[in-house]
């Protein structure tokens, strides 16, 4: 028994531990200048922080099969239009780094030579963060934005649930208040390990002068083909809920910070789980909200990986989002 209780301490310092590697991906878009101050308000002053900017191919020798390889005009032009992206990249990190400067334990800017293939931006992001052992992923997310920048929404709903690590997404919506510091987490449970481990996580980011709400959402639309619940089934699973959160409060306990939880549920027609965890975190007036990546469906379970892109999509706040073996 004392085994046992020794090896669960260790589980709980080890989940405790500050995030000290974090990686940054960055473009020229105004979601990466968000998503650089927000991660200045969350990198502890130990941090080693990260930055990275791709220098993509040229739209010439994306396409192919135009020209060949003698062509010396081509050839020319191309390590010229090369050097014009890498020199883009460089100046959009250089100013990135400058944004830490003094703030972190250190901080350094590198550039990511992508291929023109299908799936790149996040092939790369994805490797890079894993050969570096980071321990969380920054990315910014827009609805629309220009070809040339690479750290678009699509990118960030499909790192997701790919990324090797906790991944935070800020979108280009989110106007971050005056605050040094970031102070109200929400985090969304369905009971699930996914859930659990979403918590561990988030408790690396906690400070003791935050304030925590954690949320478990009654999915009525998973419950009923109409406006009428059917019988004794959402209240069911507004008991599995107040197990959920009853769970999820436990594990929050040792932070030392104040703690709150709630049910709510999603509205009887066109809404959904992603909406109602954003619009609540919304009227709380949350920094940052936290959801685990990989349920699974059941009766009591949300697909959290589909709630988590979905919210990805919508979302006007800071989201971290973590898979199931990163807690």
């Amino acid at each position: 028994m004392n085994q046992q209780a020794e090896q669960v301490k260790q589980e709980a310092t080890q989940h405790g531990m500050p995030l000290r590697r974090i990686m940054i991906a960055v473009d020229d878009s105004n979601a990466s200048k968000q998503a650089v101050r927000f991660a200045s308000r969350v990198a502890p002053r130990n941090a080693d922080v990260r930055i990275v900017c791709a220098a993509g191919q040229p739209r010439a020798w994306q396409a192919g099969g135009a020209y060949t390889a003698g062509d010396a005009w081509l050839r020319e032009s191309l390590a010229a239009a090369r050097q014009e992206l890498r020199q883009e990249a460089e100046n959009t990190l250089e100013q990135a780094v400058a944004a830490f400067d003094g703030q972190v334990a250190s901080v350094s800017g590198h550039v990511l030579n992508l291929t023109g293939e299908s799936g790149a931006v996040v092939h790369a992001l994805s490797a890079a963060a894993s050969e570096w052992r980071a321990d969380l992923l920054v990315v910014g997310a827009r609805h629309q934005g220009r070809v040339k920048r690479w750290v678009d929404g699509s990118v960030s709903a499909a790192l997701a649930v790919s990324a090797p690590c906790p991944l935070l997404v800020v979108p280009a919506e989110y106007e971050a208040c005056a605050a040094p510091r970031f102070a109200r987490m929400l985090l969304a449970t369905d009971g699930s390990e996914a859930s659990t481990q979403a918590i561990q996580a988030a408790m690396r980011l906690v400070e003791p002068r935050l304030a925590l709400r954690a949320i478990y959402v009654v999915d009525r639309g998973s419950v009923t083909g109409g406006p009428v619940a059917a019988p004794g089934l959402e209240e069911a699973l507004t008991g599995l809920g107040r197990r959920a959160l009853a769970a999820a409060q436990t594990q929050l306990e040792p932070a030392g910070c104040t703690c709150e939880t709630a049910l709510v549920a999603t509205g009887l027609m066109r809404d959904d789980i992603a909406h109602t965890v954003l619009r609540d975190a919304k009227e709380w007036n949350a920094d940052l909200v936290v959801l685990g990546t990989h349920g699974r469906r059941g009766v009591a379970r949300w697909l959290l990986g589909s709630v988590a892109q979905r919210a990805v999509e919508v979302t006007h706040l800071p989201l971290l989002l973590v898979g199931p073996c990163e807690g």
